[in-house]
């Protein structure tokens, strides 16, 4: 069985029993591709190593609060937002909850232990990727709460905010609690996100990661903003000292970086539309992007798995998208990298076009 999740490229070789190249590029994980972004010394984190982190998870907490401009009652500190996924499962115990596919799984793993009945809505087309806004309508009647990756993940196309906010006020009328998952959104910019604003609606929390712009998926750092009652009930939750010190001090660090993002941001452009342009020019389907990934389409997509294969043999590592409801395993997402790691998929494509004559 495939993994579920990105990255790990040496379990999808296992789970296939092919041999692993001597060079791989792992595209299936979508991490920012620019260097990280500090020098580390162990004299910097060594007082974070030898006493208790603070309780409350600062610096970082204090860095979150001026970052978006919130007060501290407003937010929760998580080891990775997948802890704060987890923690949100405790408030929809045995409920019925709204999930527009395809995803992020961890939504759905995250709530499953907690007897969650799930309302699963499928986006129609993927590649014109819309969000079925009549079907959430309905549903939002007979549900606790709805998921919304924004932008989304796999496709990494952003919901129109005025979309996201019809959703908001239909929820507000329903009592239904609207989960926002704005891990990606660091990859557009500040300006097209809601987290700000989600203090205000006492219905609404937003939640963040640390890992994908800021290269850092090995230290588990995330938060939420929502309501200070939203927050109260999830901070209940929580284990004493769940942020630890490396963690905080780091994402303090992090978050003061204004040229990194913007850099990140810049740097993503070319490549990401010149693979589009590659994709279409070759009839593939796929997304309209505006992140560090893309999911495309073959031509003939009863030759998916073929391709994917052949691609493990020359090293170059596609998320598969056989655990995404919608995609099946017909869509590949792939993210992106420096010119010269993009032109190796894209040579590897093109042999493919090359070797499928033949099969």
């Amino acid at each position: 069985m495939l993994p579920s999740h990105g990255a790990n490229p040496h379990h999808v070789y296992e789970a296939l029993g092919l041999d692993i190249p001597e060079r791989i590029i792992d595209f299936s994980e979508n991490v920012n591709h620019l260097p990280f972004p500090l020098e580390l010394s162990m004299e910097t984190f060594m007082p974070y190593i030898t006493a208790y982190p603070d309780s409350n998870g600062e610096p970082f907490l204090s860095a979150v609060a001026h970052y978006h401009g919130v007060d501290k009652r407003h937010i929760l500190l998580g080891n990775g937002a997948a802890e704060i996924f987890a923690l949100l499962g405790n408030l929809l115990h045995g409920k019925r909850v709204t999930i527009i596919h395809p995803t992020f799984s961890e939504y759905e793993a995250t709530l499953a232990p907690h007897d969650v009945t799930f309302d699963r809505l499928i986006v129609e087309d993927i590649a014109t990727y819309r969000l079925p806004m009549t079907a959430i309508e309905q549903s939002l009647k007979q549900s606790a709460a709805i998921y919304i990756c924004t932008p989304n993940n796999p496709t990494g196309v952003l919901p129109p905010q005025h979309e996201l906010l019809q959703i908001i006020e239909w929820a507000a009328q329903t009592n239904t609690l609207v989960v926002l998952d704005e891990a990606f959104i660091d990859f557009i910019g500040e300006h097209v996100a809601l987290i700000e604003r989600a203090p205000t609606w006492p219905h609404v929390i937003v939640v963040r990661s640390m890992t994908k712009m800021y290269k850092m998926p090995g230290v588990r750092l995330g938060y939420a903003v929502a309501h200070e009652a939203i927050i109260a009930k999830l901070r209940a939750f929580t284990a004493h000292w769940h942020i630890n010190g490396i963690a905080s001090a780091l994402g303090k660090e992090m978050l003061e970086l204004q040229t990194y993002r913007a850099q990140t941001i810049d740097a993503l452009r070319a490549p990401r539309e010149t693979f589009l342009t590659f994709l279409q020019e070759n009839g593939y389907k796929y997304t309209h992007s505006q992140t560090n990934y893309v999911s495309f389409q073959l031509p003939d997509r009863s030759l998916s798995d073929a391709f994917y294969t052949f691609m493990l043999h020359r090293g170059c590592v596609l998320r598969h998208t056989k655990n995404f409801l919608g995609m099946d395993g017909s869509w590949f997402r792939v993210g992106i990298k420096e010119r010269a790691k993009m032109d190796v998929l894209k040579e590897g494509m093109i042999a493919w076009h090359k070797h499928r004559l033949f099969l």
